[in-house]
């Protein structure tokens, strides 16, 4: 069953996509071509998509990760059991331009569905596949989780108090990063689609992916000898505040780069004297 869901019209609103497989990377990266008005349909097992029962849950056992990873979607059910689930998921496949697949990372229960035979039928079209480490590689293949590829990327290193172990926040923050990614290769596919060209297929690996962020910092070390260590309260200094915080529940992570995010941060906390106080914002 399909919850059709409306939509303003939006510069990729001519796009049908479909989304297989369960993981963040995935899951984002096909909420953004939702956000521009794609139709994107996902495909899920009777029980669900593995993710909705990611914590933080809502008060009525609702996963907010979910909700956030999904927004503007529709939701179709197949039933791997069933005797007409392949050519039902193969229909879906055939009539979209963009076919999103996370099953290496999650099979969530996905029908078997041959995408070198479809893409013969489908010269054009865009597929894009996400794995934890690629295709290619010494890691090709391995198993990881969020955490495994946040700390071999670097990205917990600089998380945390001084002494002790670095932090790690429980949430998707490598799949939003290679999410992202991905919807900038299948978007760009997209484009040049429009221009004649035929489909391309994209292999995600959400390790390289993850690995952007540090790269500025190893140029920085390289060219300066600056080797930046956990001070910690700024993760990345010097902007302000950009870190990790205690609260009365928890922790927080806050990044105020840009002038507007400072502005939009001030009035969240309902702090107008200091939004445009030009000692604290610029």
């Amino acid at each position: 069953m399909a919850r059709k869901i409306k939509r303003s019209m939006g510069v990729l609103s001519h796009l049908r996509v479909v989304e297989i497989g369960s993981s963040a990377a995935t899951s984002y990266c096909a909420r953004l071509f939702a956000d521009f008005g794609a139709d994107v349909q996902k495909v899920e097992p009777p029980a669900g998509d593995p993710l909705r029962r990611s914590a933080p849950l809502t008060p009525k056992g609702q996963s907010a990760w979910f909700a956030f990873l999904n927004f503007n979607k529709s939701s179709t059910i197949i039933n791997r059991a069933d005797a007409d689930a392949i050519t039902r998921l193969r229909a879906m496949v055939e009539d979209c331009d963009i076919l999103i697949d996370g099953r290496d990372v999650d099979p969530a229960d996905c029908p078997f569905i041959d995408i070198a035979a479809v893409r013969q039928r489908r010269p054009g079209l865009i597929y894009l596949e996400a794995s934890w480490f690629g295709r290619e590689g010494p890691y090709a293949g391995f198993a990881a989780t969020d955490s495994t590829i946040r700390a071999l990327a670097g990205l917990i290193k600089l998380v945390g108090s001084v002494e002790g172990p670095p932090s790690h926040a429980p949430d998707f923050q490598t799949g939003i990063l290679a999410g992202l990614w991905g919807f900038i290769a299948a978007a760009s596919s997209a484009v040049a689609q429009m221009q004649g060209r035929k489909g391309r297929s994209w292999s995600l690996s959400i390790f390289e992916s993850s690995l952007a962020p540090a790269e500025y910092l190893v140029s920085e070390t390289f060219a300066r000898g600056d080797v930046i260590r956990r001070i910690g309260i700024n993760r990345f200094w010097p902007n302000f505040p950009a870190g990790i915080y205690e609260t009365k529940k928890g922790s927080i992570g806050v990044t105020t780069i840009t002038p507007a995010q400072w502005r939009a941060f001030c009035d969240m906390l309902g702090l107008p004297e200091l939004r445009d106080d030009p000692e604290v914002g610029s």
